[in-house]
């Protein structure tokens, strides 16, 4: 018995020693085990395998990486819908959905599905803001101080201050308006929106429109943290080896303390809790903010309003530039869209306040239906938004998902049902919100997810539909334009949002301005 159980010891040995001198003959063999065995584990071994997708992103998450880093997500997303059908694999535990009832589904308050460690990635992490935070407990406390604040209501009140900066763009615009000179009105506008919610947040612009430029390359900075947060965020745990190690910060041209946008934030509110010499009283989005916080110091801490106040700029500046460019694009690049646009503003002429009011631009359907087009066929964010499957499970659409699984869905891919939006949910149509009976038009509204949904639509909403409903009738009001290049889309990269560029204009004022 004992000769047995030696021989099958030293057998074993044996073996083992076989195995790691053919090891450490063959490092590379070590890696290629480690590299193929746990990505086909992941394909083949997980309950998702019954879902069609391609099959790398089935092995591993940096398919997604890739795909981000390409810029060019959107698009890969619509692919794979249009390839596959209305439930893709897109990751080893993510599935994407293209039908807006999942989305619906989805977003719905009290299912449980919460935020996935995507939104961790994005700064600053150690005080997330209303967007970033993955507790919904939490989550929930931020956004009800941070409500009023943000409501349309408070927002009407930088109706002054909004048109001070308007003025100030058309000014600028002005400058251009000889029927010949090439005008960037997409840098133009981004100035425009970045200055505005300087504004509106902090009483001060950031001096983009002034300049003519961007102001201490603020809106790059902006971009890269972006296209950081997008790729990063597609594996979080790399995120404690970048950003979050601290040897980071030691580097100037990485720390994001020394942005424009973060020293104005932090010295702003360094100076109203500070005050020297004469008290200023502000109505801003900070002092909002500071109110509630000190009406509720339990609930809200100052590195919360630094966090939503600095992230209210972050949000809202590249989304709501993004918005314009598209609808002056789609609206330029057809001349039937666009005489019909134009015919209806000047028609109002008369019933226009010097500035176009909000509450004026919502008299006017054609444009209300371009603008509700572009936010359909182009909304702003790029990425998917994803949450996570509760525990027990949840069924999506009749399909079932086990726990823990990430559940995404795309704006762009779910603005294009043709279930629901029609078939030609490809093209840019204003005329299909004016069209056919109230029940439909109802439905594409349920639809529509430019801005989220559920308890974490986009809370800066109002601002961004504020800006837009007074700038953009106010520009085709004073000015006949074409574009430079009528045949060529813009250019554009998907980082969370998209970011265009190539809005060459030809601006002439028109007779009545």
């Amino acid at each position: 018995m004992t000769t047995k159980v030696t021989e099958e010891t030293a057998s074993t040995q044996s073996a083992v020693v076989l195995v790691w001198n053919v090891l450490n003959t063959h490092p590379f063999l070590l890696l290629f085990v480690l590299l193929s065995v746990r990505p086909l584990y992941n394909c083949y071994s997980s309950p998702l395998r019954q879902f069609p997708g391609p099959f790398i992103a089935s092995c591993t998450r940096f398919w997604k990486v890739w795909s981000v880093w390409t810029g060019k997500n959107e698009q890969h997303h619509i692919a794979l819908h249009q390839k596959y059908g209305p439930v893709v694999r897109v990751a080893p535990n993510e599935v994407s959905f293209s039908s807006p009832d999942a989305a619906i589904e989805l977003f719905k308050t009290g299912k449980g599905f919460h935020k996935t460690d995507f939104y961790g990635v994005f700064p600053p992490p150690e005080n997330p803001d209303i967007f970033t935070e993955t507790r919904e407990s939490v989550h929930g406390i931020k956004k009800r101080y941070a409500a009023t604040p943000y409501s349309m209501a408070s927002m009407m009140q930088s109706t002054p201050r909004i048109e001070e900066t308007e003025n100030l763009l058309i000014s600028r615009l002005d400058g251009f308006a000889d029927g010949k000179t090439v005008c960037d009105l997409g840098d133009w506008l981004h100035f425009f929106a970045f200055d505005v919610l300087g504004e509106v947040a902090f009483s001060k612009k950031f001096g983009f429109l002034e300049a003519g430029l961007d102001v201490d390359g603020a809106i790059k900075t902006i971009d890269d943290s972006q296209w950081y947060n997008g790729i990063v965020g597609q594996v979080p745990w790399m995120d404690h080896l970048l950003r979050r190690n601290p040897l980071w910060q030691l580097i100037p041209f990485l720390s994001t303390k020394n942005a424009l946008v973060t020293r104005t934030a932090l010295g702003q509110l360094e100076k109203r809790n500070n005050p020297q010499g004469e008290k200023v009283e502000y109505r801003d989005l900070l002092n909002s903010l500071i109110e509630s916080q000190r009406q509720h110091p339990d609930a809200l801490g100052l590195g919360d309003v630094f966090a939503i106040a600095h992230g209210a700029i972050f949000a809202g500046s590249d989304s709501t530039a993004s918005t314009m460019q598209s609808f002056c694009w789609y609206v330029l690049s057809n001349r039937r869209v666009y005489d019909k646009l134009a015919k209806e503003i000047l028609s109002a002429e008369s019933d226009l306040s010097e500035m176009v009011a909000y509450n004026e631009a919502q008299t006017l359907p054609y444009f209300q239906a371009c603008l509700k087009e572009a936010m359909r066929i182009a909304p702003a964010v790029a990425l998917n938004i994803t949450r996570k499957v509760p525990p027990g499970g949840a069924e999506i659409n009749g399909v079932k998902l086990p726990a823990g699984t990430a559940v995404a869905v795309n704006g762009w891919v779910l603005h294009r049902n043709q279930n629901v939006f029609g078939q030609d949910a490809d093209v840019y149509r204003p005329e299909r919100w004016l069209e056919g009976d109230k029940e439909k038009i109802k439905m594409m509204d349920r639809c529509m997810f430019q801005f989220g949904g559920g308890s974490h639509v986009c809370i800066g909403r109002h601002l961004a539909l504020l800006e837009m409903n007074k700038v953009l009738p106010q520009i085709f009001r004073r000015y006949d334009m074409r574009l430079v290049n009528p045949k060529k889309p813009l250019d554009h990269h998907s980082s969370f949002f998209v970011v265009q560029w190539g809005l060459l204009v030809y601006l002439k004022l028109r007779d009545t301005a």
